[in-house]
């Protein structure tokens, strides 16, 4: 009977470790998917201006960069977030699998104990 208490115990520390990365990993996907909206948002809206270079950040001092070759760098900055997406999210289905297969399995166990 210790054996399927301390199995059973093991059981609830891996279900609690994976419910508190999957909320990591949900808030993840939440700042990457704001991240490509603030950067869609800039980029719309450095185009509205009309002018042709804008003053890009670089460290602590600005550099004056053509408008062209700031978009691509924000463009590679939403396929880099978007590949981002893709990893948490195969992360968070293994996650939520795990999650369902422990509490399967939890519940064989105390109903089979």
């Amino acid at each position: 009977m210790a054996d399927v208490n301390s199995m059973i115990g093991e059981m609830r520390a891996q279900l609690s470790q994976h419910q508190t990365e999957l909320h990591r990993t949900i808030a993840a996907i939440e700042r990457v998917t704001r991240s490509n909206t603030v950067v869609e948002k800039s980029v719309a809206d450095i185009r509205s201006t009309g002018k042709d270079c804008v003053w890009q950040a670089v460290g602590r001092t600005f550099v004056k960069t053509p408008l062209e070759e700031y978009e691509m760098l924000m463009k590679n900055q939403i396929r880099e977030n978007i590949d981002t997406m893709n990893t948490l999210n195969k992360k968070k289905h293994y996650l939520e699998t795990c999650i369902k297969n422990t509490i399967e399995s939890l519940k064989q166990v105390t109903l089979g104990a």
